[in-house]
């Protein structure tokens, strides 16, 4: 279910007008959702979803409780406040708990599209079945999900915040199986308009890439120059955001920390070709104006031609450090080249070209160093051309380590990554040298 600002702001109003706690805030979200499955080259099923639900946290001091419902009857929702102040009376006090903020201004949110919000059932269908379609010509077997919708969110506290922001979201994502069951190939995008999703060249690619992966051979793991598509590339720089906290760094705990105490933050610790940035307007990947706790996002850079300029810091350890607080941004985006994937293969002697990676985990934090899995294809690369496919490998690397290495950065992609989820991603494919395949895996 969607609701209109105005709607949003009287219902939480109303909430927050039973509240008898020191402070109060509530968030509701709702929204209306259009998927279709489908599997072995054939429609499994299609759905639609819908919901609406309010969480509120009363706070007494710095006790607090919070309780979620879906029920907006009058006593439902008296009911609920209720709860939540006497969860909250008896509750442990949080000694890093922050009074709600006061009234905040926002950019004009930029992450909604009628197109996707008016998407017809012949047009959702469109895409999976070329998929399909494709895939029964070409003698392959294709899986995957197609997912529509808009919602909205909005927050409101006793100290006078309001936030509200609708959005919408395409997504399209399909596993290409060859039947000897020696090749695959995959895709998945996500865009706000459902029109950037260009579902017929996404399903040639993911095709093409399935039938030139059969029967990989073995090579030696070791150290590799490599090629990561936009898929793996994705996935990389999410991690080294996450690690990105002020706190982490601070206490000494962060690839980020400074011998003797301190951060890193002004010091060139990549390629200078590394620039990052955050924005909550950017055309491709838009992001909500605010964040979790309503703080405003703002257009803010992290590296500038390899030295790292900010982290993220939440208002507790801001107000605790004397710095300024940083929210986790919305939505990431790093610079790149002209050129193509197909142009990096051209002008490279020796490399290993990445389609992805899986199932990635953190071995030390304080090195950034992960590890995880290539999948759906890997290709060895001589004199400029692919000679063919390659066992997956497991790696054991640092984000960081691959943006010291930068050797090339291609065009820059809205892409996802398979530990990424829906958050919003502009990444190149990145050439980088010394990347460490530290054993072969058997998987396809």
């Amino acid at each position: 279910m969607i609701l209109s600002e105005t709607e949003a702001k009287n219902l939480l109003t109303k909430v927050l007008s039973h509240s008898k706690a020191d402070s109060a805030s509530a968030t509701l979200e709702g929204g209306n959702t259009y998927n279709i499955r489908f599997a072995r080259n054939s429609i499994s099923t299609n759905g639609f979803a819908d919901g609406l639900s309010v969480s509120i946290t009363s706070s007494f001091g710095k006790r607090s409780g919070s309780v979620s419902t879906n029920k907006f009857d009058d006593e439902a929702i008296k009911e609920a406040v209720k709860r939540s102040e006497d969860i909250a009376r008896v509750s442990p006090e949080n000694k890093e708990f922050m009074p709600p903020l006061g009234p905040q201004t926002y950019v004009i949110a930029t992450n909604y599209s009628e197109s996707t919000a008016n998407l017809s059932g012949t047009e959702r269908s469109d895409k999976p079945a070329y998929v399909i379609e494709q895939s029964i010509a070409n003698d392959v077997t294709t899986a995957g999900y197609m997912e529509d919708g808009v919602s909205f969110y909005a927050m409101q506290n006793s100290n006078g915040l309001f936030a509200y922001n609708k959005s919408s979201m395409a997504k399209l994502s399909s596993t290409i199986r060859t039947n000897d069951g020696t090749g695959s190939g995959r895709f998945e995008k996500n865009f706000v308009d459902v029109n950037r999703i260009n579902g017929k060249s996404l399903a040639d690619w993911a095709i093409n890439r399935s039938k030139l992966s059969v029967n990989p051979r073995e090579i030696k793991p070791g150290r590799y120059t490599v090629i990561l598509e936009h898929a793996a590339a994705a996935d990389m720089l999410s991690l080294c955001m996450n690690y990105m906290g002020s706190r982490w760094a601070d206490e000494g705990r962060s690839f980020f920390s400074k011998k003797g105490g301190g951060t890193i933050i002004g010091e060139t610790i990549a390629d200078s070709k590394l620039n990052i940035y955050s924005d909550p307007n950017d055309p491709i990947a838009p992001s909500w104006p605010f964040s979790g706790s309503g703080e405003p996002q703002e257009k803010i850079t992290w590296f500038e031609n390899g030295k790292l300029l900010n982290l993220h810091r939440n208002r507790f350890w801001a107000e605790k450090t004397s710095q300024p607080a940083v929210p986790y941004p919305g939505n990431v985006i790093m610079q790149g080249g002209t050129k193509t994937v197909d142009e990096m293969i051209a002008e490279s002697d020796n490399a290993i070209l990445v389609t992805r990676f899986w199932y990635i985990r953190a071995v030390d934090p304080r090195t950034m160093l992960f590890t995880g899995l290539t999948r759906d294809g890997v290709f060895e690369v001589k004199d400029g051309k692919i000679t063919g496919p390659v066992k997956n490998f497991r790696f054991n690397e640092s984000p960081m380590n691959i943006f010291k290495n930068i050797i090339e950065l291609g065009t820059p992609e809205k892409s996802v990554g398979s530990e990424t989820d829906d958050y919003p991603i502009v990444v190149p494919a990145i050439k980088a040298a010394n990347f460490n395949f530290s054993s072969l895996s058997d998987a396809i």
